[in-house]
């Protein structure tokens, strides 16, 4: 394998870590929300790529393009996208470029909560599929395939175009920044699976968004404790529990167990409890017999 086959799964493996750090309960994309943007992208394309193609005993370098999506907010957590990015490649080893068009519709499961204590960000997961497309000039005098030492002239009828195209299956990961009520900022990494013929090509993506609404917010309370589940520390509060200011089930004593679960509600202020709530029994031996 190639160093330059392994660079995709290593800025894929980068940006992983980044989504490491620690993350709590990020205020999501309203429900009904359209997103309209525009985007650019670094791809690391696979040795398969150009497979299938007169040139697939040469490798596509590495391209910066650009690209626009369309996305629908199904839910606050839930989003469809489709997108197309287009690169001008090169052919590495010949003078020669092609143009390549990625379309693609993803899922989107966007966190809630905040992360790196800031509301203003809100990571995501993706899983899409869609085609990736390669359009050539027409050889004059077709070869299938050239080979990797052809040293021969290799002429183009460059009023005439081919293409050839494969299905991709897309997973990755980003995070969006709230830059105000209409407007947002995203980077995304993702890894491009090749159904048929194999090969994992990497992107990296960075895009600038515009949002608006047809419709009315909808508000969603999901427990019914009287606090919406934008602000809402404890979204899945069993129905009928009091809550306190935050949304979450009462703990008079402060023990670490909430009202309705706790056997013992008036423990002194500071004692150990067991997941009863109630003060845990010393074992026999702290206490030895003089």
């Amino acid at each position: 394998m190639t160093d330059k086959s392994l660079r995709p799964a290593r800025t894929v493996a980068v940006v992983l870590l980044l989504f490491t750090l620690p993350w709590t309960a990020v205020r999501a994309d309203e429900e009904g929300t359209f997103n309209l943007y525009l985007k650019g992208t670094r791809q690391w394309f696979d040795s398969e790529r150009l497979d299938g193609t007169p040139f697939e005993e040469f490798e596509l370098d590495d391209s910066t393009g650009g690209g626009v999506g369309f996305g629908f907010n199904i839910t606050d957590r839930w989003a469809l996208e489709g997108v197309v990015d287009g690169f001008s490649a090169d052919i590495s080893g010949l003078n020669e470029k092609v143009d390549v068009y990625n379309y693609h519709m993803d899922l989107f499961w966007q966190f809630a909560g905040q992360f790196c204590d800031d509301p203003c960000w809100q990571p995501y997961l993706a899983i899409g599929v869609g085609e990736i497309r390669i359009e050539y000039d027409q050889l004059i005098e077709p070869l299938p395939v050239i080979p990797a030492d052809y040293e021969g002239p290799i002429l183009f009828d460059r009023g005439k175009e081919e293409h050839d195209r494969q299905t991709m299956a897309n997973f990755g990961l980003g995070v969006k920044y709230w830059l105000g009520p209409r407007w947002q900022a995203r980077a995304d990494a993702r890894a491009f699976y090749g159904v048929e013929r194999g090969g994992m090509d990497a992107a990296l993506s960075f895009t600038i968004g515009y949002q608006w609404m047809e419709f009315p917010p909808v508000v969603r309370d999901t427990d019914g404790d009287g606090f919406i589940d934008d602000v809402d520390m404890c979204p899945q509060t069993p129905p009928g529990v009091a809550v306190d200011n935050t949304g979450c089930p009462v703990d008079s004593d402060s023990d670490g167990v909430p009202d309705y679960l706790d056997q013992c509600p008036g423990t002194p202020y500071a004692t150990a409890v067991d997941e009863s709530g109630c003060p845990k029994t010393p074992p026999p031996e702290a206490y030895p017999v003089k």
